[in-house]
């Protein structure tokens, strides 16, 4: 089962599963020359749920690094699918932040399992397995497909008292 498509505009996936998603929970993010930290929080409570979701670009080769994607939210209740909207609406913020295009693409590091359960089921992000690594860890490259989804809901964070960016 394929969970989104990126082809223009929001699969019928996202127009499902989106709105749950933001019913939920909230996306704030801290930005640093070309490293985003995201953060999801409940959106009754304001607990983060997860952080250090860290996306970096390298405008030299067009790259949009994945450097660490685990939103926790697999932790939660009637969470299904919520994992790949949040993903969606990250890279698409970054997209935007970075002002990239489809001429852009996504790199990130994951073990074999991950890539078979969650980014090879992606649509047409199309993950491909560029390079294998020590163990089971795997490479995995994409095209930037990008729709006209709207990431103006995800706000700037502001830091707390001894709060240390891109650190857990």
């Amino acid at each position: 089962m394929t969970l989104f498509a990126l082809n223009g505009s929001e699969s019928e996936f996202m127009h499902d599963h989106l709105p749950l998603f933001l019913r939920r929970f909230s996306l704030t993010y801290y930005r640093e020359d070309f490293c985003i930290e995201y953060f999801i929080s409940r959106r009754t409570s304001h607990e983060t749920v997860s952080s250090a979701l860290i996306f970096a670009y390298n405008p030299q080769i067009k790259f949009l690094h994945v450097s660490r994607f685990y939103p926790e939210l697999c932790q939660r209740t009637n969470s299904r699918y919520l994992s790949a909207v949040c993903f969606y609406l990250l890279i698409h913020h970054s997209a935007t932040v970075y002002c990239l295009d489809n001429t852009c693409h996504i790199r990130l590091e994951t073990v074999e399992k991950t890539n078979m359960n969650f980014y090879s089921r992606l649509g047409d992000l199309n993950f491909r397995v560029s390079r294998h690594g020590v163990g089971d860890v795997v490479e995995l490259t994409s095209d930037i497909i990008l729709s006209s989804v709207d990431t103006s809901i995800i706000q700037n964070h502001v830091l707390q008292p001894g709060e240390i960016p891109f650190l857990k």
